[in-house]
């Protein structure tokens, strides 16, 4: 099962801040990472003499290092370098997209700097069998250069990568709580330049929580989150809110799982999306078989107007071959809809992952 705990069982409020720290050694980076490769055939309605052979990659570099103080703590700095360009996070490569510090001890922990939210960290969805290619929130989405996009999220995701302070409660009978705040829509500056906005989810708070229990050699887990802002500019929806629920139970080598968002916006321009997702995974020894399906419906644009529906299955198998490599084939479907216009696309993708 996916684990989104911090995993500590016990609240130790007497872990003392003021404890002689300085005899711990000075924290030291090493780096961690992934690539992806990948080749799909796609078929798109409507794409015209579009080649339908396509190659993608998605890799990063992590920089991660921590060190343990005299009095408990863990402080611990990860960034994350973007390899290639990311059209949701720069136009170009080379691009730090994750910053920030971590706090570990008794009391649970805190992160500050560019990290996704609380919401986001804690949601469970349903279980994916491909590093990338996803039904649900997909980072290689294989009709995006044919014009039709996959938009499906069920994540708590208004806040982003924006910089924001994050608190977790340690885990105390399977229950844990997260809490975040993202004061303004703002990365990859430095100091504080142009980091005062009036937009679109500004004073963004996130509260979360997860449970996880297992009975019988049956795993089950659930996730709820709830996320609120604002926003002062005339143009932009106002009040953007967002509620997530998930869960999954595994059993065996199976993991089935799903969950459900609503996002919502006010003010003059009130609109609304629902997203939802299921589905399952099998492992067995280095296989791993897997089928997905998500959709999502309403006003995709928050632009008070259109109403739009998107379906996407996703299903494949992935052999992990060696320690960090792993291969697999799958296939997608997507289906968009609005007032009637219709576009539908399958893919046939092979993706090849390596983890260091």
């Amino acid at each position: 099962m996916k684990q989104v705990l911090l995993g500590t069982t016990a609240l130790v409020a007497t872990v003392v801040l003021t404890a002689p720290a300085l005899s711990a050694e000075r924290l030291q980076l090493s780096l961690r990472g992934y690539h992806v490769g990948a080749v799909a055939f796609t078929d798109v309605d409507g794409a015209g003499d579009a080649n339908e052979i396509n190659f993608g990659s998605d890799s990063e570099v992590h920089f991660r290092g921590a060190t343990e103080l005299d009095n408990g703590l863990t402080v611990s700095f990860r960034a994350e370098l973007e390899l290639e360009a990311d059209p949701d996070v720069d136009s170009d490569a080379d691009v730090v997209d994750e910053v920030y510090i971590q706090i570990d001890g008794g009391f649970g922990r805190v992160q500050f700097g560019q990290q996704d939210g609380a919401m986001d960290q804690m949601h469970i969805a349903a279980p994916r069998l491909f590093r990338r290619h996803y039904a649900n929130d997909p980072s290689m989405d294989p009709f995006r250069p044919y014009g039709l996009r996959n938009r499906i999220n069920s994540f708590g995701e208004f806040s982003g990568d924006d910089i924001k302070i994050i608190y977790f409660t340690p885990q105390m009978n399977g229950i844990q709580l997260g809490f975040s705040y993202t004061p303004n829509p703002c990365k990859n500056h430095t100091g504080y330049t142009e980091c005062v906005f009036e937009e679109f989810a500004r004073n963004y708070w996130e509260a979360s929580g997860t449970w996880e229990a297992a009975y019988n050699n049956v795993e089950f887990g659930l996730s709820i989150g709830y996320g609120q802002g604002e926003s002062d500019t005339p143009s932009m929806p106002h009040d953007p809110s967002e509620f997530t629920f998930g869960g999954e139970v595994g059993f065996g080598g199976f993991t089935l799982g799903g969950s459900y968002a609503v996002k919502e916006t006010g003010g003059d321009v009130d609109t609304q999306q629902d997203h939802w997702d299921l589905g399952g995974t099998y492992e067995n020894g280095p296989w791993t078989f897997g089928l997905a399906y998500a959709t999502a419906d309403g006003d995709m644009n928050f632009g008070g107007s259109e109403d739009e529906e998107y379906a996407s299955w996703v299903g494949g198998v992935r052999y992990a071959y060696g320690p960090g490599l792993a291969i697999g084939f799958g296939a997608q479907t997507i289906e968009f809809d609005d007032d009637g216009t219709s576009e539908d696309g399958l893919a046939v993708f092979l993706e090849h992952t390596v983890t260091f």
